[in-house]
């Protein structure tokens, strides 16, 4: 029996869609389903220059915190602005027309750079693995779940979020125990994710809110 009372009810909304795009922290990040197979799928992703939560670079809200992928690649094609990246500790950018490739096992992250003061749009393909990982219901599901949040001044529960990363294959570097940083990413999704948030106090990996 799932402990709800020990947990953070997630208090979730439903995001506005519009012509196949959702719109996360009122309409300054939206995703689009652009293409997608059993050996790919690609998120395009708007966001919105000066917002607090996709404008004001590493620390808007809506930054992914630094990961890695179990299995799969990450491919960033830049389609207009700038993103700014950073791989493994290195820092880099790309302009409208280029792309980068992160591998599998490297710690990264992006964002908008916010002093062209201009929208970014990219397109996030994934590949590779059994586990699908990366996929739209985890685009809308885990955006969803942290604009919810946000946008009600709320504080997002961690061990919701490693739920979310334990069904994509995904580790996080911060962790409960700073678990993430000596190597130990995998078990931190499992027993805090996993065990302890859907296991124990009912959290999901996926929520109807967020179903297409």
């Amino acid at each position: 029996m799932a402990l709800w009372f020990l947990g953070d009810k997630p208090d979730l909304v439903r995001p506005k869609i519009e012509e196949g795009r959702w719109s996360f922290f009122g309409g300054d990040l939206q995703t689009w389903y652009v293409s997608g197979d059993e050996k790919h799928f690609t998120s395009g992703q708007l966001f919105k220059a000066g917002s607090p939560h996709t404008g004001v670079g590493r620390k808007s809200t809506a930054t992914p915190p630094y990961h890695r992928h179990t299995y799969q690649t990450e491919t960033f094609s830049v389609k207009k602005g700038r993103l700014c990246y950073v791989v493994n500790g290195r820092l880099g950018k790309l302009e409208a027309g280029q792309s980068y490739t992160s591998k599998a096992g490297e710690w990264h992250t992006f964002y908008s750079d916010p002093d062209l003061g201009e929208d970014m749009e990219v397109h996030i393909t994934v590949r590779g693995g059994e586990n699908p990982g990366f996929d739209e219901n985890f685009v809308h599901n885990f955006y969803g779940y942290l604009s919810s949040k946000v946008m009600a001044g709320k504080r997002p529960s961690m061990i919701q979020v490693l739920c979310f990363q334990w069904y994509a294959d995904v580790i996080l570097e911060n962790t409960p125990l700073g678990l993430g940083k000596i190597g130990l990413g995998w078990w931190a999704n499992l027993i805090f994710g996993k065990i302890i948030g859907e296991m124990l106090l009912g959290y999901k990996h996926q929520y109807k809110e967020f179903d297409d």
